[in-house]
């Protein structure tokens, strides 16, 4: 093995062990809060990302709004679940959206239609992150 490849091996090496990626992406994290806009209390409400990762918020009345969680990365329409009346209702995400939402604060306002079994998600921005 001459010096030139034996270099360029070395280099190689360095470039890739000291390539980290970085642990906040433009694309997150993203803290998702719950705005429950109907009528209708949501209990057990669980938000669940296409990395698995999942997030419960418990009981939202109608009206309110629940504190935020945070996701590594989210997009405008996640599965989500929840139970109303006490039946289970489990809403996938809506696959033609693959926008990615950026770093920041964003609120899902969600609408159950039940007599329709459908979930309307209208997405708010909210804020910047402050902790990054």
């Amino acid at each position: 093995m001459n010096k030139i490849t034996f270099l360029s091996i070395v280099l190689t090496a360095i470039v890739l062990t000291s390539c980290k990626k970085n642990e906040y992406t433009p694309d997150g994290p993203t803290d998702i809060r719950i705005h429950n806009v109907s009528s209708l209390t949501y209990d057990s409400v669980v938000v669940i990302n296409t990395l698995w990762e999942e997030n419960e918020y418990g009981t939202v009345n109608p009206g309110a709004k629940t504190e935020y969680k945070r996701f590594e990365i989210a997009y405008p329409k996640e599965q989500v679940n929840m139970y109303i009346d006490s039946v289970s209702y489990k809403f996938p995400p809506d696959d033609s959206i693959r926008v990615l939402l950026q770093q920041g604060k964003f609120t899902y306002e969600l609408y159950v239609d039940t007599a329709a079994m459908s979930l309307s998600i209208h997405v708010i921005a909210d804020a910047p992150l402050d902790d990054i």
